[in-house]
């Protein structure tokens, strides 16, 4: 990994102005929920980007006439990529993130993209889980550090507002 200080908002915009037109071919609505001052990660761009574009992808795929919501809250650098779609069966649910496993329903991919997320995750130092209700809908949502600045401002922070006290 090549990792620098990376913002999010502009990986996202970037991924998404790139690829939405034609990953979207099911008239979906997306939404993106991230805020002005998320702090930068510490991440390699290129790998982050495949990340969200797999997870975009599998979204888009599984959502027709519906919502993806690409959200970041900025407490804990935690991304969520949200669709209204299919859902996951709970039988495929705990092999999703196995190399080459496609669910049952699953009609195209090579069931790497998964695999591929969860390794570049962990690879930074992150985690990424999944909650899916089938015929509601999935969420993904991961973690990452925050840059080494953004990590010494907000331990500053911490003690200005420790001292205060």
């Amino acid at each position: 990994l090549e990792k620098a200080p990376c913002d999010l908002d502009s990986l996202v915009r970037k991924t998404v102005e790139t690829y939405f037109a034609v990953l979207n071919k099911n008239n979906n609505r997306l939404i993106l929920r991230i805020p002005i001052d998320l702090p930068k990660v510490n991440a390699d761009s290129t790998r982050l980007q495949r990340v969200f574009v797999n997870l975009i992808s599998n979204a888009l795929k599984h959502t027709k006439n519906g919502t993806v919501l690409i959200k970041a809250e900025a407490d804990t650098v935690t991304v969520t990529v949200k669709d209204t779609g299919s859902g996951i069966s709970p039988e495929d649910l705990p092999h999703i993130w196995e190399r080459y496993y496609k669910g049952k329903h699953s009609e195209t991919g090579t069931g790497l993209g998964l695999f591929i997320c969860k390794f570049i995750v962990e690879s930074h130092g992150g985690t990424i889980g999944v909650e899916s209700e089938e015929g509601k809908g999935t969420a993904f949502t991961f973690t990452l550090p925050l840059a080494p600045e953004q990590t010494a401002d907000a331990e500053s922070n911490l003690i200005e507002q420790i001292l205060r006290k």
